[in-house]
């Protein structure tokens, strides 16, 4: 499965997420790939700490331009950290996503900033966007304080988004674990911010993975009837040889209208081959009743009266 982690407004907390989601599933055994678009390399710079002190397990981040990372065909997560910064491959990414996470802090201007992400999802993805799914990110500690309750009420009524309950608190141990290159349930295992990063991490993850290739299989939306679609799709997981080995046909299914149009041109074949059965039945008919070739048989005149 492809999660891709994106907000357009900045300060989110996107490469937060992203190292501590990687660092989680890294340490479930799962075959995960992680890559950073974000121009900024955040997330490469905390990957690269945590190699130089030999904190296990190592996390190896493919950093640059859509155009230079690698999606390979078993990973079971791929999940990519994305930056406005670089619209190209940030729309690119959209484009091959299973789903978009986006981290929202409590403000006014971040629910803002998600119903314009919404709209752009929808845009640059030809009114077929991905599944979004979004969550409070460093929501306030002080319970009296209603923020954080609004903004999740906001994020509920908005269209085009999933709004999941757990939330990530504005806890220091975030900043901390980060900029040390360690995962805040590693550095603080029985912290609140620990648990409650476990509980995201589990509703993401918690019901089964995917491969990349099975997240092909299982497009809905043909490439056969959007070239654009199908250009996004020729990344660099085709190197390889995936394109060679595995038909368009084989890899991703007609969709419910290529297959409705399909069935209805069996339909209307078949309805012209009965017609063209029935309009011999009938000629065949004529011929016998008229004798022969279709003469029809000369009837003599009718005698007059007294003749």
């Amino acid at each position: 499965m492809i999660t891709v982690i994106a907000n357009l407004k900045g300060g989110t907390g996107k490469s937060t997420v992203t190292f501590n989601l990687a660092v989680w599933l890294y340490s479930t055994g799962r075959r995960t790939t992680v890559i950073d678009l974000d121009p900024q390399r955040t997330l490469s710079d905390a990957a690269a700490l945590r190699m130089e002190e030999g904190v296990e397990p190592s996390i190896h981040v493919d950093a640059g331009t859509f155009s230079d990372v690698t999606l390979p065909e078993n990973a079971e997560e791929i999940i990519i950290d994305v930056g406005a910064a670089d619209l190209g491959s940030f729309k690119q990414a959209i484009m091959i996503a299973d789903r978009i996470l986006i981290p929202v802090t409590p403000s006014q201007a971040d629910i803002w900033s998600t119903q314009r992400f919404v709209g752009f999802l929808s845009k640059n993805t030809h009114g077929n966007p991905p599944e979004s799914i979004t969550f409070l990110n460093r929501a306030d500690t002080n319970k009296t304080i209603q923020a954080s309750d609004e903004a999740a009420a906001a994020l509920d009524a908005l269209p085009g988004v999933r709004l999941i309950p757990q939330r990530l608190s504005d806890r220091a141990v975030f900043r901390d674990s980060f900029s040390e290159g360690l995962a805040v349930f590693e550095l603080e295992p029985r912290s609140i911010a620990s648990r409650e990063f476990k509980s995201l991490a589990e509703t993401l993850y918690g019901h089964g993975y995917r491969s990349a290739l099975d997240r092909l299989r299982k497009q809905k939306k043909s490439t056969a009837v959007d070239p654009e679609f199908r250009q996004a799709l020729k990344t660099p997981s085709a190197k390889p040889g995936m394109a060679d080995r595995i038909g368009h046909e084989d890899v991703i299914p007609p969709s419910d209208a290529e297959a409705a149009h399909k069935n209805w041109e069996q339909e209307q074949q078949g309805k012209k081959k009965h017609k063209t059965k029935e309009g011999k039945k009938r000629k065949k008919a004529s011929k016998n009743k008229h004798g022969g070739k279709g003469k029809k048989i000369k009837k003599g005149k009718k005698r007059k009266k007294g003749a």
